[in-house]
């Protein structure tokens, strides 16, 4: 059993089906907009920071500026923070990791969220009020599926 202490200072809520997000790269220039805003999906969301999936790669950029928007209870969240981590999955498949740049409002309100999309998600993995990847969405990424519903 490894001992290795976990570095996380927030609550890290994975998802069963991945939540779709807009993300939209901050301070390129030199990048054509259409490449400025793709889809995500989220495979897990704390209030620090996310790990999600593109469908294409984003730019190699050190310290890449990205906002993610997306739906939460009824409620959109948008998320700035710096790409801090970035790889591939054994099947090739582009995953990334941001950590927030938020103020204590902000990350109140996105750990409240959290806390409560939890308790709602030990009874389903998918909630209306939120802006889960449908089966459609999850084919654009290729490898990722959508599990039934409990």
């Amino acid at each position: 059993m490894s001992m290795e202490k976990n570095k996380r200072s927030f609550f890290r809520l994975r998802f069963q089906q991945p939540l779709c997000a807009e993300l939209k790269i901050i301070g390129m220039a030199d990048l054509e907009p259409e490449f400025k805003t793709r889809k995500a999906a989220l495979l897990d969301l704390s209030a620090g920071g996310a790990r999600f999936f593109t469908a294409d790669p984003l730019p190699d950029e050190s310290r890449l500026l990205i906002e993610l928007k997306f739906a939460a209870l009824a409620k959109e969240y948008r998320a700035l923070g710096m790409l801090v981590r970035s790889g591939q999955t054994e099947t090739g498949h582009p995953e990334y990791c941001i950590q927030f740049s938020h103020n204590e409002t902000e990350t109140a309100a996105l750990t409240s969220m959290l806390n409560q999309l939890a308790i709602k998600l030990r009874k389903t993995t998918v909630i209306s009020q939120c802006s889960f990847c449908t089966e459609k969405e999850l084919a654009e990424f290729g490898i990722l599926r959508a599990e039934p519903a409990r």
